[in-house]
């Protein structure tokens, strides 16, 4: 809320009117803070555990995260993980739900490892007044498989394979649109085990134009991300460095370091561009935008 009342506001002048336009405007993100954050297990190609996590390192980096988003503009909401001892990779949270307005769509996990953070996801968006759904019977993996793009950001589109399956994406589409905001799912199947969610794969940077690696996804997914939006390949070395794996904060692209040739790219097409180190992430096999989930 706004440090003054409405009356004020009627007099504010038009610098302190533009400024709070800007306050509203600004992109809202939640970040779960890393305290329990370990790798005690392996679910996907990163997690080796042959590099044991610094837990220090991991806390700074996050909090080097957080401040980076909120130089860009944004707005950051910390979730703490109470309740989340048992639960070392709940600091991902783009995988808690996919939301739109006030509404979240919660994940439901293939990996029993992770299936018990959704009761903690759950708490925290009622807890904020938001219109909770779910869909217990098949998996979906909140925004990890699921990025808005195309059509004035109506286009859903979901990550189908490694984890979560086309079953939800229609019950998905109808629980987040409303009135004229109607959202469309478009399936996009994952071929490869190290691109387990779309989020690691694709980029939108707006809903005209995304960060794509091309390998990740199969004939059709491809011509149909072609077809909605402006792609821009990242080369397959800062692929697997999780350049795909970025936050967008208005014109600026919060990405892991060590991708010079995705800077580059970005740059070119206008974007301004913030290198971080999430290296004690990319052990659990995330990087910037899996620790982030967008709230608008």
């Amino acid at each position: 809320s706004l440090p003054f009342s409405s009356s004020r506001l009627v007099v504010s002048s038009p610098s302190t009117m533009r400024f709070s336009s800007l306050i509203s405007a600004a992109p809202r993100f939640l970040m779960c803070r890393p305290t329990f954050f370990n790798v005690k297990y392996s679910i996907n190609p990163w997690m080796t555990q042959s590099a044991p996590v610094d837990c220090n390192k991991a806390m700074d980096q996050w909090e080097t995260l957080r401040e980076a988003i909120e130089d860009a503009g944004g707005k950051v909401n910390v979730m703490e993980p109470d309740d989340g001892e048992d639960l070392p990779d709940l600091v991902f949270v783009a995988n808690a739900a996919v939301v739109r307005g006030k509404k979240a769509f919660l994940a439901t996990f293939s990996n029993k490892e992770r299936q018990g953070e959704t009761p903690l996801n759950r708490r925290w968006f009622e807890k904020g007044g938001y219109e909770v759904f779910e869909d217990e019977f098949n998996v979906f993996e909140g925004a990890g498989d699921a990025l808005y793009a195309g059509d004035h950001n109506r286009l859903l589109f979901c990550g189908i394979g490694p984890r979560s399956t086309t079953n939800s994406l229609q019950r998905v589409a109808q629980s987040l649109s409303n009135g004229e905001d109607q959202i469309k799912a478009v399936a996009c199947r994952l071929v490869s085990q190290r691109f387990y969610h779309i989020d690691v794969a694709f980029c939108p940077l707006n809903d005209k134009v995304a960060l794509w690696h091309p390998i990740a996804f199969d004939d059709v997914a491809k011509h149909n991300l072609s077809n909605e939006l402006k792609l821009l390949a990242v080369p397959d070395e800062e692929a697997n460095n999780f350049a795909c794996n970025a936050v967008v904060v208005n014109s600026t692209v919060i990405l892991n370091k060590n991708n010079p040739q995705t800077a580059t790219i970005l740059r070119k097409n206008g974007f301004q561009v913030k290198k971080v180190d999430m290296s004690e992430f990319i052990k659990a096999g995330g990087s910037a935008k899996c620790c982030t989930l967008r709230l608008e």
